[in-house]
């Protein structure tokens, strides 16, 4: 049982260094798509990474709806019940505009000042910048926390009857 651990640990970690490295690099493009000049670019940019954000994340985790559709039914039960008991919001989703959308729009007013800061020369832009950054990096973190809970989740819903597999 203590190998079984270790494994998930160390799977655990190789998917969060994967998922953190898309998350850095979905920032980025966010950061930057925050200095051009073009209006409603920045917008644009944000929905199309935060989208392929979520979606690089799941697949990170093996948690896509791809994915899920290639486990075993008790697998993929363990995991829609850990989705549900996690409360996860994006975990085994095909996340799509629409949804980011949706997002988006609960963040209002924080996202709304950081899109109109840009248009101040040079700090306004800055400043957007980097709240486009650090908002991506925060949404990106607590999806990485979400889709590890519910990978924990299920494999602690399959121990006991792999125990009594191994029992046999």
């Amino acid at each position: 049982m203590q190998e079984t651990g270790s494994v998930l640990a160390e799977a655990l970690e190789t998917a969060r260094a994967r998922a953190r490295a898309e998350v850095n690099r979905r920032a980025v493009l966010s950061a930057g798509a925050t200095l051009l000049p073009v209006p409603g670019i920045d917008i644009a940019v944000d929905v199309s990474a935060l989208v392929g954000m979520f979606n690089a994340v799941n697949r990170a985790f093996l948690l896509s709806p791809d994915q899920i559709d290639l486990l075993r039914s008790e697998e993929r039960i363990a995991v829609f019940k850990a989705i549900g008991s996690v409360r996860a919001v994006f975990a085994g989703q095909y996340v799509t505009n629409a949804a980011v959308l949706m997002l988006v729009k609960q963040f209002g007013a924080k996202w709304a000042a950081g899109k109109t800061a840009r248009w101040i020369p040079i700090v306004g832009q800055g400043a957007a910048a980097a709240l486009s950054f650090a908002a991506f990096k925060w949404l990106g973190e607590e999806h990485i926390r979400e889709c590890e809970a519910v990978r924990k989740q299920a494999c602690a819903l399959l121990a006991p009857s792999s125990d009594v597999r191994e029992m046999n």
